[in-house]
């Protein structure tokens, strides 16, 4: 199959849904890092509420961090995982994608472009004590801020982990005195073997968009939730 077109089309992952399948979004169980990007969308929710993480956490229980940062989701992703077990730091960086023209051979082809761009690295003794200590300084492992609005559309850190064998999860989203206090992503970006650079926040509209297609499903690719007292609650996604 080839894709033509006169001009660049930029497609984000989402658009590859259907209003239908999307609405399964929030009730799909993640099982932690996948490669197949329509698998990933169908358990985007649990994948950064930690929810597998969460299913195995306890006392005694290795820690395990995980660190997403969404700026602006049609735009760029970043997906952080590392664990005491094994000290890689692996990033994902997922962005938009412009096909003009392409052909593919079978439907794992047609997703290739949507596939997070990985990076890996070994962190020190040091390095992991930096980020769970910046972690640890910024309340990451406290209350979590329950009700922080996290928008697709805009830019928010979410922070889940089993932490001395008790799940956590919490947010931080732009603008918010809580952003400018926060520092364990400057210590995470300093380790970041990614060669992308950061989508760094912006103003942008967080609105939820209500234009609707033919079918009632919402045109734009888009989620709003809320920090809840052990994970997220409120999600609103496409075709809800």
């Amino acid at each position: 199959m080839t894709l033509k077109s006169s001009k660049p089309i930029k497609l984000a992952l989402g658009l590859l849904v259907t209003g239908a399948v999307a609405g399964l979004v929030s009730a799909c169980a993640s099982q932690g890092t996948t490669d197949n990007p329509v698998m990933g969308k169908l358990s985007w929710f649990s994948y950064m509420e930690g929810g597998d993480i969460r299913a195995t956490c306890g006392p005694g229980a290795a820690n395990r961090y995980r660190l997403v940062y969404n700026g602006v989701y049609t735009e760029q992703v970043r997906t952080y995982e590392w664990g005491a077990a094994d000290q890689r730091l692996n990033v994902g960086v997922t962005e938009a994608v412009d096909i003009t023209q392409g052909s593919v051979g079978t439907f794992n082809d047609l997703l290739n472009p949507w596939r997070a761009k990985t990076a890996s690295r070994t962190l020190s003794d040091a390095d992991a004590t930096r980020v769970v200590s910046a972690l640890e300084r910024d309340g990451v492992f406290g209350p979590p801020a329950v009700g922080t609005e996290l928008s697709s559309k805009g830019f928010f850190w979410t922070v889940a982990s089993c932490h001395d064998g008790a799940y956590r999860f919490t947010a931080v989203a732009w603008p918010s005195p809580s952003w400018d206090a926060m520092t364990f992503d400057d210590v995470v970006f300093d380790l970041d073997p990614s060669p992308i650079a950061v989508n760094p926040p912006r103003k942008t509209d967080t609105r939820r968009d209500t234009k609707r297609g033919r079918y009632g499903h919402v045109i734009e690719n888009e989620f709003h939730t809320k920090v809840g007292e052990n994970g997220l609650f409120g999600v609103i996604s496409l075709g809800q």
